[in-house]
């Protein structure tokens, strides 16, 4: 294996670790909005103190996948890994836009976390699949595809 793919097998771990941690982040502002709620009516402020970490988390979940694209598009594992690798920027992407209509229009919001699951299954197949490759020794430019469920 190729040095920059090592870094991109490390780099997209942390990418899935990322959006793990993000989704931590929209529970804590779920459950902060919930506590401050039973105490009181809750206004704007206190709910974005309860989501600041989540919104702003997300916007470098975004910049640490558009990173993970450049690397893989340097690291040249193949062609079905490049597409995976664009294809998870492209749902963050998605997400964010998911956000920010879904402060409108709650019926576009509530894709949100599902979309956010699809981000998670993505990117947690790619980490796994070169940790696989790594551990199987592939020297070859694709990892072996996930078995079937």
């Amino acid at each position: 294996m190729s040095a920059m793919r090592t870094v991109y097998r490390f780099w997209i771990t942390i990418v899935a670790a990322a959006v793990v941690l993000q989704i931590a982040f929209a529970g804590y502002g779920a459950f902060y909005s919930a506590h401050k709620v039973a105490d009181a009516t809750i206004n704007e402020d206190t709910f974005d103190e309860g989501w600041g970490l989540h919104v702003g988390f997300g916007y470098l979940v975004f910049l640490l996948t558009l990173v993970a694209v450049i690397l893989v598009l340097v690291a040249r594992p193949g062609k079905r890994i490049v597409l995976m690798t664009v294809g998870a920027l492209a749902l963050v992407i998605v997400q964010i836009v998911l956000a920010w209509i879904g402060e409108e229009v709650p019926a576009v919001g509530m894709l949100h976390p599902l979309n956010a699951f699809i981000i998670l299954g993505l990117v947690g197949t790619l980490a796994a699949g070169e940790w696989r490759a790594k551990k199987m020794g592939m020297s070859s430019q694709a990892a072996p595809a996930a078995p079937a469920p």
